[in-house]
């Protein structure tokens, strides 16, 4: 996905057409959130399958929370059973959750850009020098959208290894 809103990125900045800019860039944008959701949604059917089908604006609800109370109840366990010590279970809980809250916020910014560009096409797509931007989202941001989730899906995969869920 993200190979394709690269292309859309690059024709909407060769567009002469106002109309045609906006078009390319709104799909840009797209493909940008659909490529985090994605990935995002491939990193939870790993861990439970029926996490897969979770609708888009529940997945961020959902690591926050089901995701977040596996690894805290494994990690509780394995401290009750000698296993790891309090501050290892710490450390990991802290690295995981701080993923967990990054991958959430960033599906719930792109959402609202996803949003704004499929059913607010009042809003148009404005070009300043060779960046266009939605609203107040720029597409050189969103096309930072998926490597950030990937390195945020890396770590939660990590932690979920470590603790033996996965």
């Amino acid at each position: 996905m993200k190979i394709v809103g690269e292309k859309l990125e690059s024709w909407a900045l060769e567009q002469k057409a106002v109309d045609d800019k906006d078009l390319f860039g709104r799909s840009a944008f797209n493909r940008y959130y659909y490529a985090i959701f994605l990935l995002t949604r491939e990193m939870l059917g790993e861990f439970k399958k029926s996490w897969k089908g979770t609708m888009h604006a529940s997945i961020p609800d959902l690591l926050r929370t089901s995701v977040k109370k596996e690894v805290n109840k494994t990690l509780k366990s394995a401290i009750r059973n000698g296993l790891i010590s309090q501050g290892e279970s710490s450390q990991i809980i802290h690295q995981h959750n701080i993923s967990l809250n990054a991958l959430a916020n960033l599906l719930e910014e792109a959402y609202q850009v996803r949003k704004i560009a499929d059913y607010e096409p009042e809003i148009t797509i404005q070009q300043k020098r060779n960046v266009l931007s939605l609203d107040r989202h720029k597409l050189t941001s969103a096309k930072t959208w998926p490597d950030r989730a990937a390195s945020y899906c890396k770590v939660i995969r990590k932690v979920w290894k470590e603790v033996g869920l996965a």
